[in-house]
């Protein structure tokens, strides 16, 4: 496919979301989950590293914010920090401004952006976030790269991506559902149709798919009683799943290295019994080991650290 080509479709797959995200405002309300907690915790630890090496206010990053729940809550709870919120979606923008404002948090700002192209941003960021993001955009190297311009060099980003092996039941799911939709006659409401689709399945439910262990969590399932999670997770435009092998790849081809997996232990011997196969999982390289893990524990999602890879660096 020609550059020519290849720049029109991504304009195509982005104008694609953006009209979706204009529709459904992305996350809208929804409880604190495990990856939130562990997302509040280890972000204020990289909050206190930082601080002891930085003089003046810290400048922190939400790429993607949609409706601003995160950088809100994080503007709450820090007021001393700069908190900025780009978003392809204007109309997401403007619930996370109304939601600002009615706090009267003065360290949020927030800006129209297409994390396709460079940020508009004149500084650089200590640290920047990017949760749920990078899979619904059209060239996720790219993104990644003007995220890495736009870090410091002993910044971090923060990445919270889905994984192809946990997800794979769940694109069948989607699949099914579109094959469906694209039936005559032409469906009005889609949404609506998807909530007839999730409690008409007679067999394995594609929501108990989709949530996995998380399935039986009271709380969870009620958040898809909000038709915006609906649309997201059955309806979206486009996502594009990786795996473990396919991010380290990508990240490196953008200079950055996977410093950390948050909620993924690497102690062998939380996995495996024979002291022959520890031994053997011990010998691997950092990089081999997360393959490893992908292809044992088949995660939903990876929820990593990044940091810029230094000169030489591998």
């Amino acid at each position: 496919m020609s550059k020519i080509n290849i720049d029109l479709q991504e304009k195509l797959v982005t104008s694609k979301c953006r009209s979706f995200y204009e529709k459904y405002h992305f996350p809208g309300e929804r409880p604190l989950d495990k990856d939130g907690m562990i997302f509040f915790r280890r972000i204020t630890q990289s909050i206190d590293i930082i601080k002891m090496n930085h003089s003046g206010r810290l400048n922190i990053l939400d790429a993607g914010c949609g409706t601003g729940n995160t950088i809100v809550s994080l503007a709450s709870k820090f007021p001393e920090i700069n908190f900025y919120g780009v978003d392809n979606s204007k109309e997401s923008l403007n619930v996370a401004t109304n939601t600002a404002g009615s706090k009267n948090l003065g360290n949020v700002f927030l800006k129209k952006a297409n994390l396709m192209n460079k940020l508009p941003h004149k500084i650089k960021f200590d640290i920047i976030y990017c949760l749920g993001v990078l899979h619904h955009t059209a060239n996720m190297a790219k993104v990644l790269s003007n995220l890495h311009l736009a870090l410091n060099d002993n910044g971090e980003l923060y990445l919270w991506i889905y994984a192809k092996h946990g997800r794979y039941k769940h694109t069948l799911n989607m699949r099914l559902l579109n094959i469906l939709l694209n039936t005559k006659p032409k469906v009005t409401d889609e949404v609506s149709f998807a909530e007839d689709y999730l409690s008409s399945i007679k067999t394995e439910s594609p929501l108990d798919d989709l949530l996995g262990s998380d399935a039986s969590d009271p709380v969870i399932r009620n958040v898809f009683q909000n038709k915006v999670w609906i649309a997201d997770q059955f309806l979206n435009p486009n996502e594009i799943l990786i795996d473990m092998e396919e991010l380290i790849a990508l990240t490196s081809e953008c200079n950055f290295k996977i410093s950390k997996v948050l909620g993924m232990s690497k102690e062998a011997e939380k996995y495996f019994s024979s002291a022959n196969l520890i031994a053997r999982f011990k010998q691997l390289s950092h990089s081999n080991q997360l393959i490893a893990l992908d292809l044992l524990l088949k995660p939903p999602r990876y929820f990593v650290i990044l940091k810029k890879l230094k000169e030489g660096e591998i």
